[in-house]
């Protein structure tokens, strides 16, 4: 087995785990609360896990997070060079775009129940690639391990400058 199947199928058993699954659901719906309540936004995140120490294939990563987007919402066009990203969908659907900024890549995430066992569920984003999610019509919450500690992740829009997630 490869070694990037290798981290797909560890984080696979990581989320499937109740207490994850619990976190991870909590997270999703805070994030989906705010964002009813607060219409303007379009997205809304939570670092679940800030400083992972995962062990075998999971030792490379650092932080756990969720990104909830409401329907249609997207994030903004963006990058992190000190980070690679692996992430799937947890609730409802959506897409990322990934690449070169003339010619992205799409790569659309199905809903977590309806995933086909020989689908792929996680896309890996590496660090300094460019990225942007967009939810579809019912919108979307997704888990997204970083290579990065939560407090070093930044966000490095295409235009704009780069921004910590956590202050």
């Amino acid at each position: 087995m490869s070694t990037i199947n290798s981290l797909f199928s560890a984080l696979e058993e990581f989320v499937a785990q109740p207490q994850q699954r619990a976190a991870i659901d909590l997270a999703c719906d805070e994030c989906e609360a705010e964002l009813r309540s607060q219409p303007a936004l379009g997205m809304n995140y939570r670092a679940v896990i800030p400083e992972l120490k995962g062990s075998g294939a999971m030792s490379v990563l650092h932080s756990l997070w969720v990104f909830a987007f409401a329907p249609g919402g997207e994030s903004d066009l963006h990058k992190h060079s000190n980070s690679t990203q692996y992430t799937r969908a947890w609730r409802g659907s959506g897409a990322m775009r990934i690449g070169e900024l003339e010619h992205p890549k799409l790569v659309p995430l199905p809903p977590a129940t309806s995933a086909n066992k020989d689908e792929q569920p996680w896309v890996a984003i590496p660090a300094g690639t460019f990225h942007q999610a967009k939810a579809g019509t019912a919108g979307w919450c997704v888990v997204s391990f970083q290579t990065a500690p939560a407090a070093e992740l930044q966000d490095e829009p295409y235009n704009g400058e780069p921004q910590n997630y956590i202050n």
